[in-house]
């Protein structure tokens, strides 16, 4: 577990590097540069999100029973902290919401793309 954990974060920090570049380019040329704070604050939360998810998976592999209970709680709790997030995004303004949601979709994405990959190739 702990090789697959380290390739994974290994790939994952290589991929949010340069999609963190590339986004980060992209709004130091619109001269939006403060907003990089928020690209991260997306990026923190997908990475909860997907800490909490495999935890969770973890966990529910050493349960009898009350697997369908923990997951829903899993679920609750991850888009309460993504409804939170979001709507502390929006109160400041639409451009931090725009980002946040941004970061928070590229990094979730990337590491579900990676979970993914990563379990087809040990097939």
């Amino acid at each position: 577990m702990k090789q697959l954990l380290s390739v994974f974060v290994k790939r994952l920090s290589l991929a949010l590097g340069i999609a963190t570049l590339v986004i980060g380019a992209g709004l130091f040329a619109r001269g939006d540069g403060a907003l990089i704070a928020a690209l991260f604050l997306g990026y923190l939360t997908a990475l909860v999100f997907v800490w909490n998810q495999a935890w969770r998976l973890w966990r529910l592999t050493f349960l009898r029973q009350g697997g369908k209970r923990q997951m829903l709680w899993g679920m609750v709790l991850r888009m309460l902290l993504l409804f939170l997030v979001l709507f502390a995004a929006a109160a400041i303004s639409v451009d931090v919401f725009n980002v946040v949601a941004i970061g928070f979709l590229t990094c979730y994405g990337l590491s579900l793309f990676l979970m993914i990959h990563m379990n087809l190739d040990k097939k």
